[in-house]
């Protein structure tokens, strides 16, 4: 059964006088809160633009060509979860199994390296079905996640990734414009011959064939 993945999309243009805020921002915490409200002035709304029919074996080859851990069978990780969070493996007459956790309550959650590869292998797919792009770099252990070539632009992706709600991930992707705005008008400054777009791929992972994903596009 192949996987849906509903994308919505958001694009920002950033002036320079707030590519210098997102800078000033990035170091300081006050500026930080006064630049993302400029920026919810706007009324940056996403938009629903397509739904794209994914079999698992090709998201499967996405994730080993984009993530950054090899992770085990990730699509079965998941799988998995969300047959025992909806109480399958549990006997009639008994509670749901709660792991030692913290005195906060937070909830468990299936394997994190999963669900970070599922959404590094969403971002790759994205690159290369909406941007048309070619991958130019995989960075290990910094920033961005894949860096792509297409249709004469350099794209910088990051990705994140979650099993809770579709409004926590537009939440930690809000958290991250800061560092992507500062890191897209760094690069750049560069090459002022090449045009550079910071692109935030969020991913909500809402059930086994059931994917919701945020696009933040960021032009300097």
């Amino acid at each position: 059964m192949d996987i849906e993945i509903a994308i919505e999309h958001r694009h920002l243009k950033v002036s320079p006088a707030e590519q210098a805020l997102a800078q000033a921002a990035a170091s300081r915490d006050a500026l930080k809160v006064q630049f993302l409200s400029q920026l919810a002035s706007k009324s940056l709304t996403y938009t629903l633009t397509q739904t794209l029919g994914v079999n698992p074996n090709t998201l499967k080859l996405m994730v080993r060509k984009y993530s950054e851990q090899l992770v085990y069978q990730p699509l079965e990780e998941l799988q998995f979860w969300f047959s025992y969070s909806s109480g399958v493996f549990l006997e009639p007459g008994y509670p749901p199994l709660y792991y030692s956790r913290k005195p906060s309550g937070q909830s468990i959650s299936p394997n994190k390296s999963a669900i970070a590869a599922i959404g590094e292998g969403v971002a790759g797919l994205v690159g290369q079905q909406l941007y048309q792009g070619r991958k130019l770099a995989r960075p290990i252990h910094d920033y961005p996640d894949i860096v792509m070539l297409g249709n004469k632009r350099v794209y910088l992706l990051e990705s994140k990734a979650t099993t809770l709600s579709k409004e926590d991930i537009k939440r930690v992707i809000d958290d991250e414009l800061v560092r992507m705005i500062v890191y897209a008008s760094a690069c750049a400054d560069l090459d002022k011959q090449t045009t550079v777009v910071g692109v935030l791929v969020g991913t909500a992972l809402l059930g086994e064939t059931c994917y919701r994903t945020y696009i933040t596009e960021v032009s300097v």
